[in-house]
């Protein structure tokens, strides 16, 4: 069959990978000019790349391991162990670790024996259906105390999803605890490669990428699906028996003018939020940890994540990279203010981390932003998730809204692209 894939990200790369290697004739059509969607990189000096949106990977990730294993990339997935942290008041505190959270010291000695227990029960339990209908804030305040909810949950929920903090499922919150480890893998010159070679891979066995060629509508034609895009400017059409489209579902119903209004109303589009993410390249480090999650609401970012304690400088000609990351609702504007005006508004927060720090340390900056990162998962976003199939034939939807109860990452997105292969096999 021709099979159009609309998305060169990690579940568009591995759903053409698979097809091709089952005999089809299959196409990718991407935006960007590289590929890896969400996990897309730049260049910081000639040669030398890095995500524009921080990644790293968890020890319970075997699908995206699997896959860059499978590439020959095995050898350059590296496992490090680098300190995370809550920002509170004025200081960092470790909670990466049994011990740190007993010696949390904004909590009372009962309150952490509470937060442990409940971190403890969330790690065991197999799966979130019994918290499926309870939000995060209620089954919290039950389970581990007022105290120990307003501390250190509602402050990362409302930094997260701003006035959507208090609709948030606690299966959301679940997925968000139960698969973490301390141990976080990074490929050794970054996800980069792992796009790189699954393009190459895929090219390789027959496989065409057209960068450059967003996706602008789509129809049915005689049995088959026609994808318009546009590339260098100029509009152009392709053909094909299938599609599967990895652009959210609302954007894919968007840009398909024949799809039943009925399919809309079972499927609404959840409500998303926008990353944004300012990169600092500094001439020394800023702090002494991986991960600060800010629970301070005067401060205006939510991460502030040090690459550069997880990788050694070196790989990097000697910069110090720390990403400032942000969830903010499409019409913030924060999307709109250049990255100088980004640093004047941060400048004062990352202070509150580093008093020393100084605007002088900066030698580059870069900020990037993607308007559909983050959905907002509530009790009955279940309920809404689309399948594979559509009512135009030949067309399927498949995207990071559908990872339930997950959000999103690079697994999560490697798995549902072999769950669309076996679905289209069948």
């Amino acid at each position: 069959m021709r099979y159009g894939v609309i998305g060169a990200g990690a579940l568009g790369l591995t759903v053409a990978l698979r097809l091709v290697q089952r005999g089809h004739d299959v196409t990718i059509l991407e935006r960007d000019t590289v590929p890896g969607g969400l996990a897309g990189s730049f260049e910081v000096a000639p040669g030398i790349w890095l995500e524009k949106f921080y990644h790293h990977l968890f020890k319970t990730d075997r699908s995206a391991v699997a896959l860059i294993e499978e590439v020959g990339l095995g050898e350059a997935l590296r496992w490090h162990r680098p300190t995370t942290t809550v920002f509170l008041g004025d200081h960092a505190y470790p909670l990466d670790t049994p011990r740190a959270v007993l010696g949390f010291s904004p909590l009372a000695v009962p309150d952490r024996l509470r937060l442990a227990a409940g971190v403890g029960y969330l790690r065991l339990l197999p799966s979130p259906g019994r918290l499926e209908k309870q939000t995060a804030g209620r089954w919290m305040r039950r389970v581990m105390g007022g105290t120990t909810y307003e501390t250190v949950w509602e402050p990362l929920l409302r930094g997260k999803f701003g006035d959507a903090a208090s609709d948030v499922s606690m299966a959301w919150l679940w997925a968000r605890i139960h698969c973490r480890t301390a141990d976080l893998g990074y490929i050794h010159g970054g996800f980069h490669q792992l796009y790189l070679a699954l393009g190459e891979r895929f090219t390789s066995l027959g496989g065409s990428i057209e960068y450059g060629a967003g996706a602008s509508s789509i129809r049915s034609d005689g049995g088959s699906v026609v994808v318009g895009h546009k590339r260098a400017g100029q509009e152009d059409e392709s053909t094909f028996d299938r599609v599967v489209s990895t652009l959210p579902t609302a954007l894919t119903v968007r840009l398909t003018p024949e799809m039943p209004e009925a399919y809309s109303a079972q499927h609404p589009a959840p409500r998303a939020l926008g990353a944004h993410c300012l990169i600092l390249s500094l001439d020394r480090p800023l702090s002494d940890v991986y991960w600060i999650g800010v629970n301070e609401p005067d401060i205006p970012f939510l991460a502030l994540v040090e690459h550069t304690r997880m990788v050694s400088p070196d790989e990097y000609g000697g910069r110090h990279l720390v990403y400032l990351g942000n969830y903010r609702s499409h019409d913030d504007p924060l999307f709109s203010w250049s990255t100088d005006e980004v640093i004047t508004q941060f400048e004062a927060g990352i202070r509150r981390v580093n008093p020393a720090f100084d605007r002088s340390w900066i030698q580059e900056a870069w900020s990037f932003a993607a308007p559909f990162a983050q959905p907002v998962v509530t009790p009955a976003f279940a309920r809404t998730i689309p399948g594979f199939d559509t009512p135009v034939p030949g067309l399927y939807v498949a995207n990071m809204f559908q990872v339930y109860p997950y959000d999103r990452g690079q697994n999560y997105s490697i798995e549902l692209a072999e769950r669309l292969i076996t679905h289209l096999a069948a």
